[in-house]
């Protein structure tokens, strides 16, 4: 008898440390690499997660932690993978190359573009990628070109989104542009901010509006045909030319700035807002991704990797000692997976199975970071 109780005991104590450790906000596994992380990363369809270092690797993990395989390339990796229908992983290096490589890790093409931010993968296979110098390549799933467009700005260094209806959209300078998918340009819109700006990583709301954010303070929404449809001021939200918008499922938009979190109704009025960074922090390029429960995870400067519930209260914090400047993917079975300044991915436990079912929930839309409307699995 007293060793049925014994068991019993050492069973519930079993239980309560496997509960204990599955906590949301609690650590599953980390991985170190050689350099600093500022890439987000991206899940393929049978759950392994890529993402690319300072060390100039792209790196592959299974869902334990296991890394499968990394790649180098001859510069370091700011830029996040962006993943095929086929499996095919995209990846954009420091050294100018734009690298297709394969689910086991070989290299299957290489394309001089000189991008430091992330492809855009249209429904035809297609990779859009901006480069440095303003053009806007189309790049075949071949790795030959299919067009290139140059756009009349000094800058373009954010990655283009595509619109369900082929339409690519990007930014350069106090501009955004909008090209069909044979890469005729169909028109541009000025920003009208009264200084210098640059115009943030895109996002389209269900309506196929497309939102961003400027270094001028401004956030912005325009018509698929180009028109201003709405604009906040600096009085209603301060943003700058990083923060990529995200959009949650009932339609509410979050930008993060100003080392705040900033939710926005699709109406354009502010409906709250949350300070995510005990200082201020100008530089915010993290975005936020929001999971299939409403809760919104996002990066901080000195906090780790917080949770927010939909009404902008707190739900949980991530002990994470570094700064995080990688945008989450939130996995179908719960995990989300982000990287840091210290060179680490991290997996962390949650209560979200993947992302919500929003038009735009994560930065490049989608786990497979695809930058398209209605993109990835």
């Amino acid at each position: 008898m007293k060793i049925l109780k014994v068991l019993v005991l050492c069973t519930a104590a079993l239980l309560i440390i496997h509960c204990k450790s599955d906590k949301p906000g609690t650590l599953k596994w980390k991985y170190k690499t050689g350099g600093l992380i500022i890439s987000s990363p991206a899940i393929g369809q049978d759950g392994t997660i890529y993402i690319g270092s300072g060390d100039s690797c792209l790196y592959a993990f299974d869902s334990e932690g296991n890394l499968k395989w990394r790649f180098k390339t001859e510069g370091g990796i700011s830029a996040s993978p962006s993943i095929g229908a086929e499996g095919t992983i995209y990846i954009s290096s420091w050294d100018a190359y734009t690298y297709a490589i394969t689910p086991d890790g070989e290299l299957k093409w290489e394309y001089v573009i000189q991008s430091v931010s992330s492809p855009a993968i249209g429904n035809d296979r297609t990779l859009l990628v901006a480069n440095i110098h303003a053009h806007l390549f189309a790049i075949t799933p071949e790795g030959k070109l299919k067009w290139k467009s140059s756009l009349d700005t000094s800058l373009n260094i954010f990655p283009p989104v595509i619109a369900a209806c082929g339409a690519v959209y990007s930014g350069g300078s106090n501009k955004v542009y909008a090209h069909d998918s044979l890469g005729n340009l169909k028109w541009s819109f000025e920003v009208p901010d009264t200084c210098p700006t640059t115009t943030a990583p895109l996002a389209i709301d269900s309506e196929g509006n497309i939102c961003f954010c400027t270094n001028g303070g401004g956030f912005y929404v325009l018509t698929p045909q180009g028109k201003l449809k709405a604009r906040l001021g600096t009085q209603h939200v301060l943003t700058n030319e990083l923060a990529s918008p995200v959009i949650g499922s009932d339609g509410t938009i979050y930008v993060n700035s100003d080392g705040c979190l900033w939710a926005i109704n699709p109406t354009g009025d502010l409906k709250w807002r949350y300070r995510i960074d005990s200082t201020l922090r100008v530089f915010s390029p993290a975005s936020p991704a929001v999971g299939s429960d409403g809760t919104i995870y996002i990066g901080t400067k000195d906090r780790g990797l917080i949770a927010l519930n939909a009404d902008g209260s707190l739900r949980w914090e991530a002990d994470i000692d570094s700064e995080i400047f990688s945008s989450p993917a939130i996995s179908d079975d719960g995990f989300i997976y982000v990287g840091s300044k210290d060179g680490y991915l991290y997996a962390i436990h949650s209560d979200s199975k993947g992302l919500a079912d929003s038009p735009w929930p994560k930065f490049a839309h989608d786990n497979q970071n695809t930058g398209r409307a209605g993109g990835g699995n």
